[in-house]
């Protein structure tokens, strides 16, 4: 009699690619004082230029080059955007004789969860989980390390609170009188 053969379970490739992921998003995130300053990147003969040129290699940001790292990952998620307008909606808003896309030019959002999680996890950020656990998780890597960048943080908290935030919405106020208190209740004659 033979022994039943075993299979390897999908969960730990899954769970080895995760693992992967997240040793290279700490490493970076880790040397991330040096790494996104940019300042010692062309100097070859001290290991303070390793993590920066690592960082260049693996992500593409040059911080010699770039303004910060969040601004980086909004360009490129802009281009995303561009290229797959071009292909899918076959609309280009660059070309002169097609109509043009205010969104191309509106300041970067805050680089945060809530005002708009599509925003912040990007169809990138879908590719990479469901490359990286065979199911359509999204890690939003770029996002997450814009986080950790200097002043990442305090934008991801000012997104939060905007996203909770105080401010009411039109749609909102509407219900509220002058003072933000609720009208008293009355019932409708259908309801009586």
């Amino acid at each position: 009699m033979t022994a039943p053969m075993t299979k390897k379970r999908p969960a730990g490739r899954a769970l080895r690619a995760v693992s992967t992921l997240a040793l290279l998003a700490s490493a970076a995130i880790g040397s991330s004082c040096s790494v996104f300053s940019g300042e010692k990147i062309d100097d070859h003969w001290t290991f303070d230029s390793v993590p920066p040129r690592v960082a260049r290699t693996m992500l593409g940001f040059d911080g010699s080059r770039e303004s910060s790292y969040r601004d980086f990952a909004w360009d490129r998620k802009q281009s995303i955007n561009l290229t797959l307008r071009r292909y899918f909606f076959n609309h280009n808003p660059l070309n002169p004789n097609q109509r043009s896309l205010d969104s191309l030019y509106e300041p970067r959002p805050a680089n945060s969860l809530l005002p708009n999680p599509l925003n912040f996890i990007h169809a990138e950020g879908f590719l990479i989980g469901w490359a990286a656990t065979g199911v359509p998780i999204p890690i939003p890597v770029d996002s997450i390390i814009g986080v950790f960048t200097p002043g990442g943080g305090e934008e991801f908290m000012e997104g939060l609170s905007n996203g909770f935030g105080s401010d009411q919405s039109d749609s909102t106020a509407a219900i509220y009188d002058a003072e933000g208190a609720l009208p008293p209740f009355e019932m409708s004659d259908h309801a009586r």
